[in-house]
């Protein structure tokens, strides 16, 4: 800003004061964006990565274990799953076989009857 644009020196003075302290907060705002990208998020990103890296080891370390479970007992649950998808499965056909039934029926109470001799 031009301060000869005001006759009041203390506007003037005060006006130069605001300029600078701007331009020294532009310089810290850089500095601190600067120092933020090389030091700060970095290593936020590697202890980031290294709780990911743990909770994929001790998910692994859980999935592992419930595996040695199953097969301890492979016979029993297999069996109860077959069986479940069997139970499903007959239910899902005589559903099915309702449903075409009952269409069967409405279409022939609708279909006009053939006359012989007429």
């Amino acid at each position: 800003m031009n301060s000869s644009l005001f006759n009041d020196r203390r506007a003037s003075n005060l006006l130069n004061r605001v300029r600078d302290d701007i331009f020294h907060l532009r310089e810290d705002v850089g500095s601190l964006l600067s120092h933020t990208t090389k030091k700060t998020l970095p290593n936020g990103a590697r202890e980031l990565a290294d709780q990911a890296k743990s909770q994929l080891a001790a998910g692994g370390a859980y999935a592992a274990s419930r595996l040695r479970d199953f097969r301890g007992h492979p016979p029993r649950q297999s069996a109860g799953w077959i069986g479940g998808a069997l139970l499903v499965g007959v239910l899902a056909y005589g559903v099915y076989s309702l449903c075409q039934n009952r269409q069967t029926d409405e279409t022939r109470r609708y279909e006009p009857e053939d006359e012989i001799g007429g």
